[in-house]
């Protein structure tokens, strides 16, 4: 079996406008993970060729997910990374392969004709198990659930972002497996990103302490996610001096207010606390709550209720509140663009060819905060 996904997901980030290309080096993690489950090769999606059993990875092919809609109601047109998934599909239907499906988006596809199995969840017990009754010749239905896992793999080479995986869905991944995902990772990029729906609910404050500590000698830690849940029960301070947080060396982690979730509903006093221990969360939310989170230092990603919501207004003043934290090489472009879309109404968005700047501020963010 070969793997691989589509052009934006396989680069982590489409190209951006004015030939400046931000692709990564290395495959998405998810990718990685399977190739250790099962020992099969990874190909970008350019050298795709004709395999046997081809597996590809998604993460959310037809924009389903509440920021997706959100930014395709701000745009008036599907994300750049849905455009990239369709195109790469229309060449796989032309394939003779068998096409295996997998990842956190994998859900989206289950009414495509063109795909032979949609594996649902966890890959480490079921895959392998698939593959084997595949090549057996045993029929098998087209949509399968994995199991949940009972052995974890470690990654055998660098993924596109140095994620680490500390826990899945409440589950800790053993320490073996994290120290070394940390000390791979650490050899290809100068820092590591601890995966979770929730870093701080880990364990008790010692166990993420600890786990911070351990992850700090394979250089910077960065991670993905925390929640207001876990964030209100938590010495902050804590984790501000392991981790040498200041004004120059701030993280932003995803803050939801249930952990796995990416949307936010407005809590001032763990704003506040998070912003005094040098935590700038980035934070999606309905754009009524833009204007009271600008009060705080947030990385805002306004989410239109309405397809005809004219946000133009709102989006500049997001920009200009962001920029403050986020420091990009490129801001004058940006400026540009989104003061010319609040003096036409938002026209200027729908007529610019966004197809490489549509999660603009998603994109502006990862390119500042993943090195």
């Amino acid at each position: 079996m070969i793997l691989t996904s589509d052009y934006a997901t396989f680069y982590s980030l489409p190209p951006l406008p004015f030939r400046l290309n931000l692709r990564r080096k290395y495959p998405p993690y998810g990718l990685r993970k399977v190739e250790a489950i099962t020992g099969a090769r990874i190909v970008p999606p350019d050298k795709l060729t004709e395999d046997e059993i081809i597996g590809v990875y998604v993460n959310d092919p037809f924009g389903l997910t509440e920021a997706a809609k959100g930014l395709t109601k701000i745009f008036k047109r599907e994300p750049y990374y849905v455009t990239s998934f369709k195109e790469f599909s229309f060449k796989l239907r032309e394939m003779k392969s068998k096409i295996i499906v997998g990842g956190p988006g994998a859900w989206e596809l289950v009414n495509e004709d063109w795909i032979d199995h949609i594996l649902i969840g966890e890959a480490e017990t079921t895959l392998p198990v698939l593959l084997k009754k595949i090549k057996e010749g045993e029929k098998m239905p087209k949509v399968i659930y994995g199991e949940e896992a009972k052995k974890f793999y470690p990654i055998k080479g660098p993924s596109s972002m140095a994620e680490v995986e500390i826990m899945r869905k409440g589950r800790k991944i053993p320490l073996d497996i994290v120290k070394k995902e940390l000390e791979l990772q650490s050899k290809y990029h100068n820092y590591v990103n601890l995966i979770s729906e929730d870093l701080l609910s880990y364990g008790d404050e010692k166990e993420v302490i600890d786990l911070l500590k351990l992850s700090s000698a394979y250089g910077k830690v960065i991670f993905s996610q925390i929640s207001v849940i876990s964030a209100s029960s938590f010495n902050l301070s804590k984790l501000k001096e392991v981790l040498n947080l200041s004004e120059r060396n701030f993280r932003s982690p995803v803050l939801s207010t249930n952990p796995g979730s990416c949307i936010f509903k407005i809590e001032s006093e763990i704003i506040k606390e998070l912003n005094k221990n040098f935590i700038y969360p980035m934070i999606y939310t309905d754009v009524s709550n833009v204007y009271d989170l600008m009060t705080y230092k947030t990385i805002i990603i306004p989410l239109p209720k309405n397809d005809d919501e004219d946000i133009s207004k709102i989006l500049l003043d997001v920009w200009n509140h962001d920029r403050k934290i986020i420091k990009v090489p490129f801001s004058r472009v940006i400026d540009y663009i989104l003061r010319k879309n609040y003096e036409t109404k938002g026209e200027y968005l729908k007529k610019l060819n966004l197809s490489s700047i549509f999660s603009i501020f998603p994109l502006i963010i990862k390119a500042y905060l993943f090195p």
